[in-house]
């Protein structure tokens, strides 16, 4: 019979092995987050600028609407393409956990190998944040951006139906990137069906693990962010070694 560790047990796990290592560990956390933020204002600079000029030149709001959707799908490449750096996450953690030496420059592994299989994971990811958070995002932009009453109640009801969708169907694809790396030979395609199936009477687990985060993750917000340096890389070294422990559980 398979035995699982508890929660706690991997939180304590992960703290004692990160001992020593935070600086690396801080480093590469802030460095894929400052590559995403840079590139994500960028195209939102150029979106908004675009808009601008689209509609001085013609005054039409149909224009416009066509120019955000254009960016949208910008947008959606775009997080297909920085979501390939959490190949690299997951190798450099996997590498502390695994007692071997981690490099910074391992955050761009998925470009450099597997660079197909990386991006299928990336898009398979970005595609379910997209399909069922994009709507709810959408329509709260719209209430946010007009202050009219008609789009709160929709948008509250697309953001819940949305988390309804995407929480049990990204915990069923969590662990790609690892599965990827542990599994060279199979296909993207095949690596996400895996990870469905080692997933299956698992999500729950991996949920409440998440939860769990939620307190000192609000510190964190007290905190100014400065908090979040610390937090994320704890948090990755937890989800690694649930991963290992997922794949490799103790038998009683």
């Amino acid at each position: 019979m398979k035995q699982y560790k508890k929660n706690y047990e991997l939180k304590n796990t992960a703290k004692d092995r990160l001992e020593g290592k935070y600086g690396g560990a801080i480093l590469i956390m802030f460095l894929s987050t400052v590559i995403s933020w840079i590139a994500r204002l960028f195209i939102n600079s150029v979106a908004n600028s675009t808009a601008r000029s689209v509609y001085a030149m013609n005054g039409s709001a149909g224009s416009v609407q066509t120019v955000a959707i254009f960016f949208e799908v910008v947008f959606l490449a775009a997080n297909i393409l920085l979501g390939v750096m959490n190949a690299g996450i997951a190798l450099y953690f996997l590498n502390i956990a695994c007692g071997r030496q981690p490099f910074v420059r391992d955050l761009f592994y998925g470009f450099q190998n597997d660079s197909k299989k990386a991006l299928a994971v990336s898009a398979a990811m970005a595609l379910c944040n997209a399909v069922f958070l994009g709507p709810g995002q959408y329509l709260t932009d719209q209430f946010l951006g007009t202050r009219e009453p008609k789009w709160l109640i929709p948008a509250l009801i697309a953001t819940a139906v949305g988390l309804c969708g995407y929480i049990p169907v990204s915990l069923g694809i969590a662990f790609s990137f690892f599965l990827m790396l542990d599994f060279p030979e199979k296909s993207g395609k095949e690596i996400l069906l895996q990870c469905w199936r080692l997933m299956k009477g698992n999500r729950m687990r991996l949920f409440l693990l998440e939860l769990g985060f939620l307190p000192p993750m609000l510190l964190c917000v007290l905190s100014l962010g400065i908090g979040f340096l610390w937090l994320e890389p704890y948090m990755q070294m937890t989800y690694t070694y649930f991963f290992l422990d997922l794949m490799n559980p103790r038998e009683v």
